[in-house]
This record gives structure tokens, sequence and C-alpha cells, in this order.
């Protein structure tokens, strides 16, 4: 349940800077021109910048650190440091061909909604939970049975009475979960809960309620930040065949901080939707249940991208469907956020709780936002150091785009695909003793794989160039004053 980081809030910004030139300059990475962080400059690339911060954040990023993980300290750092260089060779290339368009000027407002909630997740939850070794195991030790659980959710707590009314009078639990749960996980499953679980992982509001159940009882309503809950108790089993803690211990400390963490975070944004005075009501649902919701998916499509097509006036567009302070999230607003959602995201739109829990979402990122600016996170060196790396991710794909996209790659010879074979199949470990193949023994299927491996060799070529003219060109500045004593930052094979 921790929706700070997994649910309101959108996925980190990661950097991506790998050993292999092509692939950096697909990646969203960069580098901050001026970071802000007060530590020396170890890499000056024309007007751009590199400070050791800027180099340690990169080194430090698992998924930036993965191509140098095998490589000696030494040559991983320096490794890095050249790719970095040559990245940011491209950025100032693009910087004085005037590249900075109107779409790089929006860069920044428009990451803000995406990294300053992470921001406020990285200072409130994420650097404050820590979990030892004999806590995990006490946790561990007091998971003795397992459950098979049914669920009904319900956003507020009057639908959730009518609810359990149905199960005193027999109803069957599948049947009212299916017609009344609001769980987007369980309710088409009949309520169930997939697979055996332990009580560790429910909530830890909710693990009491349901520890002292047996078989067939459920608990009462269990109030949560997200809605109202009641857990029906379908089988209980004694934990048997426990693999020695020793060889799960790094899971089980895994999975206790997760929970801890989630009841940091369901306790933080419960405080901030009442200190905001958050409320997920107005005129606009009146609007969104008579003329939109209910409506086939051709007709919803229209009401999305053309509401006026649809028959929504300016009056309804602007009639609010959530208020916090003096901020209100209109009918307009939901139906732009409809329109940019991901499909696997965007709710059912015959369901008025799923459309509920979707405007609840896009409310409290807003506010999150707001929160963060206010604990001035905006500013922050973090913040400021991914808004740069998009923005120089921009300025060297339109770089390439205008320099080096009409760049003929040739058509290989036969020498040229049969010496890719060659290196590809000894690379895979040779013919197992027998003779490498040529080229054109092969089946289809492995030629054209061998032909895009040729272009891109030759796109990594071309790109080498260019970096290798640029630097002539720019003459980019090393600080090895810095940077040479400097630590591996990084992770390595052997650490």
């Amino acid at each position: 349940m921790s929706e700070l980081r997994r649910t309101v809030v959108s996925r980190r910004v990661r950097a991506a800077v790998p050993g292999v030139l092509l692939a950096l300059v697909v990646a969203f990475a960069g580098c901050a021109k001026k970071s802000g962080d007060g530590s020396p400059t170890i890499l000056t690339v024309g007007s751009r910048t590199v400070s050791q911060a800027d180099f340690e954040a990169y080194a430090k990023d698992p998924q930036v650190a993965q191509p140098y993980m095998s490589l000696p300290d030494s040559v991983a750092k320096r490794a890095l440091l050249d790719d970095i260089l040559g990245y940011e060779l491209l950025a100032e290339a693009a910087h004085r061909q005037g590249l900075e368009d109107s779409a790089y000027a929006a860069i920044e407002e428009t990451l803000m909604p995406r990294l300053l909630p992470d921001a406020l997740y990285e200072a409130k939850v994420g650097k404050l939970v820590k979990v030892s070794e004999d806590e995990a195991k006490l946790f561990d030790e007091q998971q003795t049975h397992e459950y098979q659980l049914g669920l009904l959710m319900t956003t507020e707590p009057a639908p959730m009475a009518t609810l359990l009314q149905r199960l005193d009078q027999g109803e069957d639990f599948a049947e009212v979960a299916r017609t009344g749960s609001q769980d987007p996980g369980t309710a088409q499953s009949g309520g169930r809960i997939p697979g055996w679980i332990l009580l560790g992982q429910l909530p830890p509001g909710v693990e009491p309620a349901v520890r002292k159940l047996e078989k067939g009882q459920r608990t009462a309503p269990i109030a949560q930040r997200t809605g109202t809950y009641v857990f029906q108790v379908f089988d209980v089993r004694p934990r048997e065949n426990v693999t020695p803690f020793e060889q799960r211990k790094d899971d089980v400390m895994r999975s206790l901080e997760a929970r801890k963490r989630g009841a940091i975070v369901d306790d933080y944004l419960l405080g901030l939707r009442q200190s905001h005075r958050l409320a997920i009501e107005g005129a606009g649902w009146d609007v969104i249940n008579t003329k939109f919701l209910g409506l086939n998916d051709s007709l919803a499509y229209v009401a999305v991208t053309d509401p006026k097509a649809a028959g929504l006036t300016e009056q309804d567009l602007a009639a609010p469907v959530a208020t916090w302070r003096d901020h209100k999230y209109t009918v307009a607003d939901l139906l732009r956020d409809l329109g940019k959602a991901d499909p696997m995201e965007r709710p059912a739109l015959t369901r008025t709780d799923l459309v509920r829990m979707f405007v609840e979402g896009h409310a409290m990122n807003e506010v999150l936002v707001a929160e963060a600016k206010t604990q001035g996170l905006a500013d922050s060196p973090e913040v400021d150091r991914q808004v740069k790396r998009a923005q120089t991710a921009y300025l060297v794909n339109r770089y390439l785009e205008k320099n080096l996209a009409g760049s003929s790659l040739g058509t290989p010879t036969p020498a040229e695909l049969d010496s890719v074979t060659d290196a590809l199949v000894r690379g895979m470990g040779g013919a197992g003793g027998g003779p490498i193949p040529k080229f054109a023994q092969l089946p289809p299927v492995i030629q054209q794989q061998i032909v895009q491996d040729w272009q891109n060799r030759k796109r990594q070529a071309l790109l080498k160039a260019e970096v290798e003219r640029l630097k002539a060109e720019i003459k980019p500045v090393v600080n090895e004053k810095v940077f040479a004593p400097m630590p591996w930052p990084g992770a390595t094979a052997g650490a």
C-alpha cells in the first residue's frame, strides 16, 4: 500500500549511461550544467559542467553502473567519465546549434509532477526505515499460519453497511464481492485474494483483526486511508516446510521494510489529505454520472478527446470533482488526465468507484507537488539533476536527428557479414569444437539478426567518430586534480 511511491507517484526518472555510447544516446540521461550541489567540477564541456556529485549520482545508480560492474574500480571510473564526456559533447553541440526549442523549455514543467512526489517520498520515508536482522527474524517467527482470504472494499463507509447486510441475509460472499466490492484487484474474482498468504503481508492496521479469526469468520469494517475493508477467512492452516530463515533473510528483511514504509506512507498521506482538506466531491460528479459514465467505449472516447462534441458545456467542464484548500480538480481536468493515461491504468468508465479512485490519485499527486514545493524540494540538487538529465537527453537526440540521422550505413560485404558471424559465435562460446559457419549458411532469422548487429556497430562507429570530431572542436577539460584521487563510488562485481 505504498501509494506515495507506487500508485500516486509516477515512476522515478532513471538515468542510464551504458558502456556502449550508442545506447547512451537513446537513454534518459544527462548531467547538470549547474548542479547547485557545491561540489567541485570534474568536467567542463564548453558551457556545460559536470560536478563530482553529478558523477557520483551516476555511479551509484544501479541501472547506470551495471555495465561497469565487472571492471576494476579505476577502469570503471574512467570508462564512465569517458561516456559522460561523449554525451555532454553531443549536448553542447546541440546547444551551439540553437536546438533548445519550446519543447526543451517545457521539460522542467512537465517533469515536476513526477519528480517532486518522489523527492518528497525520499525526504519523508525513503531514508527513515531500517530493519535489523533480529527484527526480521522475530517478525518471521510470528508468521505461524497461512490464510486464504476474501476481501470486500468500498471507498466510503455507507456502501459497506449494505454489503454486510447482504451477507447477514445469507447471500454468497463471492456474489456480494462481484456486485458490490469496489476493490479493482479482487472484485471480479469474487473477492478472493489469490493463494495462501501470511498475515505479515497485510497492512499493520489489518493484521490484528484477521489474526483472531477462525475459518468462516470475517472482520468488522476496518477503516484505512484508501477506504473501508472487510476480510473473510476462507481457510487457515499451519505454516509448514519453511525454508530456514538464513536462506530467506534478505527477502524477509525487504518485506518487513516495505511493510513499514507502507504504514508510514499511509499515515503521511492521511495527514496531508486532512491538512489540505482534500474532498472527492462537487457538482462535477452529477455531470460525470449523467453525461459520461455508462457511455459505450466509442462515445466515452469522444467525451475524452472532444468534450464539446459529446455535449459537455463550459459549465459542465468547469464543475469540480475534487477540492483542496484554494484548488479544485474539474471535469475538464479529469477528461484531460484520462486522455493522457496509459490504457492499462485508465479506469473502466462504467465504474464510478474506479473513476473516483483515479480522481483521488491525481488530486493527491497535486497535493504532494504543492507540499514538496512548500518544503523547497523543487530547488534540491537531486531534482535539479534529474531535470537537467532530461534536458540533456532531449538535446542529444535533437542533435543526432539533425546531424546523423541521414548518414548512410551502406551495405555490408559478404566478408563483413562473415566477420560479424565469427565474432558472435565466438562470443557465445564457439561452435562446440566444429567449424564456425559462414553467414550464407545460417537460417534467415539469424541472418537478419547479424545484419542488425552490423548496422548497430556501424552506427556506433559513426557516433564515436562524431564524438571525436566534437572533442577536437570543443576541447573538453577534465579536472584531474579532483577526478584522479576520487574513489569509484559505484558497485563492482567483487564488492
